[in-house]
């Protein structure tokens, strides 16, 4: 007698332990925890190689922090908290300069990032290769996927204390220990020391929570003050740091996403339209068509109260973040929302909708589909990124900052400054660039009003100016006679007629203001 699959009944197809973990169908390889992090690790080792031994100078973001850890600092810029340059300061110090340490750090985070996702995805998920489609989609949401390799810094740390705080909340709604409302306490410090964004998202994920019976009992046990308490303790030492720098945190933020002059209800709702709909572009769409068209709902797994509870939770954390975004940017008036900000409302959304498909069912037939989908968009991006260096097309990727030939700087700068030099630049950019390129010199601005490097002996000083990018896009200061131009072309090889970069070199005295 012959039972079809249909007719078997779930508990015996998926288990009976809690939230299921263990399908009596063999699980394939890549959806076992081992395969899993073997995916995830070759995805990180693969992007970790572009960025070593393709990009020839670091992204926008990367060199902005590239300045400020010229040395250790309690706190460097009010706008973010330090946690990522503390850690990217010992980093350099252990690994030297050069792009190896940019890359051991973000490839970290964001491995550690889709291995707490995936814990996530099996206490919400029963079906193993459902939980394994919840963590390789993270490379279709944009700003995971993409955005992450390019400029971001402190969101990627923010990231993974997201997913760790939610993880272990849910651990507490179905077991409550005092390691766990520790190790809640350590996530949330370790989320506002990474990036002010999480707070939002600790509000809401608190709000929430307080919807969904298991979650309100672990927030509402007494346990919790030992959360508070754990995060109190180096939260109050930055709060404290803060205060004494006279850092104003809610000055700078203001500036970020405060009022917008051109701020017309049209521009609010397309700001925030472009934002919502950008950071779940291409995964909503993507999944929406390989797994609804036709179908019939077959194999639909009804779930249990344990793996519900989080799956509400994860659904009122994405309605309330919508609302309350929208309500804040049309009554601050601000038109600065961007596709990232979202991170703290909807970075768990991969596992929210493949939970909701395996309720919905249908999907079975269509995981290889889904998962060519997922190798075609991983394979097109790390093409994309070796294309920035092998083709530096304007068309491609603008600025293309991650291809043009800083190194060659260094010759002509120790040969003119030594090898000890004080290098002055126009902008936080332009001087962390300049730092990852000539990782001897100590770089500091013209005009600073923050953070500067602290003053060591030089062996020469000396402005750099220059076109970065190709020509044409401003001109060069008034030679005094004494500057040198520099001209070089892009490596580039795909690319003709090739790009080229001026950076102008203009000697000043060890006396100068500016040098000291």
């Amino acid at each position: 007698m012959r039972v079809s699959p249909a007719s078997v009944p779930n508990e015996l197809r998926y288990g009976s332990p809690p939230y299921g973990r263990a399908p009596v169908a063999p699980t394939p390889w890549w959806a076992r925890p081992s395969g899993i992090a073997i995916i995830v690790a070759a995805w990180a080792v693969v992007h970790a190689l572009v960025a070593i031994w393709l990009e020839s100078a670091i992204n926008v973001d990367d060199a902005i922090e590239s300045y400020l850890v010229q040395s250790f600092q309690v706190s460097y810029v009010p706008r973010n908290p330090p946690l990522f340059d503390w850690v990217l300061y010992g980093l350099l110090w252990l690994f030297g300069p050069g792009p190896l340490p940019y890359a051991i750090l973000r490839y970290s985070l964001l491995f550690t990032c889709a291995i707490l996702v995936y814990r996530v995805a099996r206490q919400v998920i029963a079906d193993p290769r459902l939980q394994a489609l919840a963590v390789f989609s993270l490379s279709l949401l944009w700003v995971v996927g993409y955005h992450s390799h390019r400029i971001l810094t402190h969101s990627n740390v923010m990231i993974v204390a997201i997913a760790g705080s939610f993880l272990t909340l849910t651990a507490l709604s179905r077991r409550p220990s005092a390691w766990l409302y520790a190790g809640l306490g350590g996530w949330i410090a370790f989320g506002l020391l990474g990036k002010f964004g999480f707070l939002p998202f600790l509000g809401v994920l608190v709000i929430s929570s307080l919807f969904e019976p298991s979650f309100r009992r672990a927030l509402l046990n007494p346990g919790i003050l030992l959360t508070v308490l754990v995060a109190a303790v180096p939260l109050g030492g930055y709060a404290l740091a803060l205060y004494l720098l006279k850092q104003d945190v809610v000055a700078a933020t203001a500036e970020v996403v405060g009022p917008s002059a051109d701020a017309t209800l049209g521009h609010v709702l397309d700001s925030f339209a472009g934002a919502w709909v950008g950071y779940l572009l291409p995964f909503i769409a993507l999944a929406a068509a390989v797994f609804l068209p036709l179908n019939r709902g077959e194999d639909a797994l009804p779930s249990t109260p344990e793996r519900a509870a989080p799956r509400h939770v994860l659904r009122t954390m994405i309605v309330l973040g919508t609302v309350g975004t929208l309500v804040g940017a049309l009554a601050v008036g601000s038109t600065s929302l961007r596709d990232r900000y979202f991170h703290v409302f909807f970075l768990l959304s991969t596992v929210y909708v493949f939970a909701e498909l395996e309720r919905l069912g249908g999907w079975q037939t269509r995981v290889k589909l889904y998962l060519g989908v997922l190798l075609a968009v991983a394979v097109g991006v790390v093409g994309v990124r070796a294309a920035v260096t092998l083709w530096p097309d304007s068309r491609l990727c603008g600025r293309c900052v991650s291809a043009e030939p800083l190194k060659s700087l260094r010759p002509a700068i120790d040969f003119q400054l030594g090898t000890a030099p004080t290098l002055v630049a126009d902008d936080r950019m332009s001087a962390g660039r300049l730092k990852a390129a000539i990782p001897n010199a100590r770089v500091v601005i013209v005009h600073e009003t923050g953070y500067r490097p602290p003053a060591r002996p030089a062996t020469g000083c000396a402005r750099i100016s220059g076109i970065a990018n190709g020509l044409g896009n401003f001109t060069l200061p008034k030679s005094d006679g004494t500057s040198i131009d520099l001209w070089f072309k892009w490596w580039g090889p795909l690319l003709r007629p090739r790009r080229q970069s001026l950076w102008q070199i203009t000697p000043l005295k060890a006396d100068d203001p500016l040098c000291r």
